[in-house]
């Protein structure tokens, strides 16, 4: 039976398809990690994956990662985005304020070191000031379409955004502005992590799985290896 809706002699179910992975890692060491801080081992991952991407010509970007939201009655949601900016109390990201965000999962992938990192924890804006200098440093085409756009909502065609960006085009072309004011609806968000986990692939699928949960006074973390 073609469970992928393809026939003939080229296709590949899909239950066979699995690339193997060119090497084995080393296993992570878990005297050595226990005694870091989940952020600390998340920028040096971070690092590494830049660098090897850089290095291998990658149309990666390291800093994408999947958003994952739900709704109060359970519903999930997901997309990707980019991530704009960390510090030790959280890791930030910019969008529509018309988004469900009020708590948050996101998901690093970087399949050139076969390495990911989820975090979980929960999600509230940014100060103002934060959000403003941040939209006035992206391109102004990048802030007209965060202008025109009411993310997710239904809309009659693309014609109706291209109208949309050209007529504020025009006229932020006449005023000869090179920014136009971050509308109200869009800004940044901080997700402040009470969960990591770090995996890193293994050739034999026995990957190593390991988990930062903070802990319930916020002053630490408890380490715990994870069964692949």
């Amino acid at each position: 039976m073609d469970y992928g809706g393809n026939s003939g002699s080229d296709r590949v179910a899909l239950e066979k398809m699995r690339r193997p992975y060119l090497e084995k890692h080393q296993v992570l060491n878990s005297s050595k990690l226990e005694s870091q801080s989940p952020f600390e081992l998340w920028k040096a991952w971070f690092d590494q994956a830049s660098q090897v991407i850089s290095e291998m010509g990658s149309p990666n970007e390291p800093n994408q990662m999947a958003l994952a939201t739900a709704t109060r009655d359970g519903r999930p949601s997901l997309r990707y985005l980019l991530l704009k900016g960390h510090d030790e109390t959280g890791f930030y990201f910019y969008t529509n304020y018309n988004s469900r965000q009020p708590a948050a999962t996101v998901c690093m992938y970087w399949p050139e070191v076969h390495r990911m990192v989820t975090i979980e924890g929960d999600v509230a804006k940014v100060d103002s000031q934060r959000s403003d200098a941040y939209f006035k440093s992206r391109p102004l085409d990048s802030q007209i379409g965060a202008a025109i756009s009411s993310q997710s909502s239904v809309i009659a065609s693309r014609q109706e955004l291209e109208s949309a960006r050209r007529s504020l085009s025009e006229r932020v072309t006449a005023e000869g502005a090179e920014c136009i004011d971050r509308p109200e609806q869009w800004g940044g968000y901080r997700l402040r992590p009470d969960r990591f986990e770090f995996w890193q692939g293994q050739r034999d699928r026995l990957h190593d799985r390991l988990q930062f949960r903070r802990q319930a006074d916020g002053a630490g973390w408890t380490y715990e290896r994870l069964a692949p």
